[in-house]
């Protein structure tokens, strides 16, 4: 498992150099650097019977981000906005130390920007990356967190903020955000934590920001709607039995259509080799085939290179029985070529987390 979290943290910082961050920019249209802080205030959501002894956690967290600002035309062109990569590490303190203890996170970032050139403008992120947990399950000395039981697991954020420009270079930021974490069925348990939060914080750009007020056009004008076949290949890594851990490999082929600037419906087919089945099956002298066939049906945010996608599915085929037979994918791709791609994708049964995948592309 120690070589799955290298492969992902790779993956992680090769989408965020400098070189991915900045594309074909000129100088003048290099992104522009800001640094912000942050501070959080929420409550965790109890969404199962199990998970009683934290429904009166208050979580307070304190985020830095490191960020890249687009300002040139092709940006624009993209979304009718500015868009920010960055890079945030944030402090948590869960409000339960005997059960939840305390938490890092680390995560990469997609957040456009809608007025960047005005006094007042929004905007909306995506995030995904790593964290670290100090007080995991224990059957003897932490028997109540049913949260999670590994001390790294892989954290979700969604949220938009109203940035208030107070001088050229500063803005206050007004937060609000939906956070999850989980450790995608490395081991049991792992209900997650999921917690909302409102934030206030301060923003800096290290330089004087200049943003363009550009013309808006029917984009269908400037293209082609974007449709793709997408072939891929993925490699999931759960928990089969305690300290046991299997490979699943499986492939998509995902149908795209873009109806908007930066959105496509998605419409795609699964098939795995489940091998966490296969070894249930094995102890108990069954004799089903571990085998899952799927259909799923989606959305994607197209942010340049980057693709924020979020599907829901239902099993066709499925031979071993248990579990739900409805579940839910989120993911964030990098198209690093014209044809290729490479990312991470969360599998979740409606609020457990089944596993998280590491997946390569093709489009046809």
């Amino acid at each position: 498992m120690k070589h799955a979290h290298f492969i992902l943290m790779f993956v992680l910082v090769t989408m965020i150099t400098p070189a991915g961050l900045s594309g074909q920019d000129t100088v003048a249209n290099r992104p522009l650097k800001e640094i912000g802080l942050k501070l959080h205030q929420g409550f965790v959501l109890v969404h199962s019977r199990e998970l009683r002894p934290i429904e009166d956690s208050y979580p307070t967290g304190l985020e830095l981000n490191l960020a890249w600002h687009k300002t040139s035309e092709k940006a624009w062109r993209a979304c009718h906005c500015y868009p920010k990569l960055g890079i945030s590490v944030a402090f948590w303190n869960y409000d339960n130390k005997e059960v939840l203890g305390y938490g890092l996170i680390s995560m990469f970032y997609i957040e456009p920007v809608f007025g960047a050139s005005r006094k007042t403008s929004f905007s909306i992120r995506a995030g995904m990356g790593l964290s670290y947990q100090n007080k995991p399950h224990d059957a003897i000395t932490n028997p109540d967190n049913f949260s999670y039981s590994t001390q790294i697991a892989f954290p979700l954020q969604i949220g938009g903020s109203l940035h208030i420009r107070l001088q050229p270079q500063w803005y206050l930021d007004v937060t609000a955000a939906y956070n999850h974490f989980s450790n995608g069925g490395i081991r049991q348990p792992n209900k997650g934590i999921n917690w909302p939060t409102a934030a206030l914080g301060i923003g800096h750009y290290l330089e004087r920001p200049e943003f363009k007020i550009r013309t808006k056009e029917d984009w269908r004008a400037e293209t082609k709607p974007e449709t793709r076949f997408d072939l891929i290949f993925f490699m999931a890594i759960n928990e089969a039995q305690s300290n046991t851990h299997v490979a699943s490999p499986g492939i998509e082929i995902k149908y795209s259509k873009q109806f908007g600037r930066i959105n496509a419906y998605t419409i795609g087919a699964e098939w795995i080799y489940d091998n966490k089945a296969r070894y249930a099956i094995e102890q108990s002298d069954g004799t089903e085939n571990p085998q899952k066939g799927s259909l799923a049906i989606g959305h994607e945010f197209l942010l340049g290179k980057f693709l924020f996608s979020q599907q829901i599915g239902y099993y066709i085929y499925k031979p071993y029985a248990p579990g739900d037979e409805v579940y839910q994918r989120y993911g964030l791709v990098f198209r690093a070529f014209n044809r290729l791609s490479a990312g991470i994708n969360l599998k979740a049964h409606r609020h457990v987390a089944d596993f998280l995948d590491l997946r390569v592309g093709w489009i046809l």
